[in-house]
């Protein structure tokens, strides 16, 4: 099928108001996986999602969402924290958080999917397990949680109040979303999944052409490092093994697959791996790609017209779905 390639026009306004963001950008830190930065940041980053999960769940209800935040137990080996709407959901989205599997944590999307849930979509966010070098914890681990939680919501979609599901991820947790919509297929489970949504990700642990050609004036990344910092995601692995579909979903068998969105910033030096994965997904599905101008990794969090019109788009193409268009 044709990919639908859909470019972003900004009014002038709102291109000055991303070229501010990316200006403040350009002044920051830029990520890296060094052991010693991924421990002080995981410890800073319990810290703080601890105390925004505390500020979050009030504010939520007050606009009609409630936060439920499900333990570990014996049919589930992963934490989980559900967004409910009022009354019953329309659709239950599975979501996977971003943070470079190193940091962050289910609140992470509470923006996103709080706007979901205000709009009557349940909303169930995974808490993975992050990287760690020093504890032995590598990408299999994560991959291993977004499965169990995933087959979890499968079997529970109807106590959680809806008959469809979507899976939606957003930079790495794109690239654990696309590998667990994978294994779905593979164990005859993808027919429950009505779409896939998938923001800025990384389909490829050797690095595509644009992460190999990153340099030092890259947003948000530490472009000379990129590709050694992908391939500390699984140390033992080669060049060759990085490319294996079990953590490479940009190598995997496609087919099958429900129909997609992509979101990518022009700006991010992963912008490649969504247009390649955009393509061979829409070898066999209905795909639509959202290209956005001027922009970088992670613009759902950095507030801005691209963060706004980003929220709007997913949530019409969840409804498009659901109604059975593929507007």
């Amino acid at each position: 099928m044709p990919l639908r390639v859909h470019t972003v026009d900004f009014p002038p306004p709102q291109l000055a108001a991303q070229r501010r963001i990316n200006a403040v950008l350009a002044r920051a830190p830029r990520l890296r996986t060094d052991p010693w930065r991924i421990e002080a940041g995981q410890r800073l980053s319990t810290w703080l999602d601890a105390a925004a999960g505390r500020l979050h769940g009030p504010r939520l209800k007050k606009r009609g969402v409630t936060v439920e935040v499900r333990a570990p137990d014996e049919d589930l080996s992963v934490p989980l924290r559900i967004l409910r709407p009022e009354g019953p959901p329309r659709a239950v989205v599975l979501d996977i958080h971003g943070g470079g599997w190193v940091l962050g944590s289910a609140s992470l999307n509470d923006r996103l999917n709080a706007h979901l849930a205000r709009r009557g979509f349940c909303v169930v966010s995974i808490d993975y397990r992050l990287l760690s070098e020093r504890r032995g914890v590598f990408i299999e681990a994560a991959i291993e949680d977004c499965l169990q939680a995933a087959y979890w919501t499968v079997g529970n979609v109807d106590q959680l109040g809806a008959a469809d599901l979507f899976v939606a991820g957003e930079s790495a947790g794109a690239h654990l979303a696309a590998l667990t919509v994978l294994a779905l297929r593979d164990r005859g489970l993808v027919d429950l999944v009505r779409g896939c949504v998938l923001a800025y990700g990384v389909y490829d642990l050797s690095g595509t052409e644009s992460v190999r050609a990153a340099g030092r004036d890259t947003l948000l990344f530490n472009g000379p490092t990129m590709r050694a910092d992908l391939a500390r995601l699984a140390p033992d692995r080669d060049e060759a093994a990085l490319r294996a579909p079990d953590v490479s979903p940009l190598y995997a068998d496609l087919s099958g697959l429900p129909p997609a969105l992509f979101l990518a910033g022009e700006y991010d030096p992963l912008f490649q791996d969504s247009l390649l994965m955009a393509r061979g997904w829409a070898q066999d599905a209905e795909v639509d790609l959202i290209r956005v101008p001027e922009t970088p990794h992670g613009f759902l969090h950095f507030g801005g017209p691209a963060a706004r019109g980003a929220r709007i788009a997913v949530r019409r193409w969840l409804e498009a779905r659901l109604a059975g268009s593929a507007g």
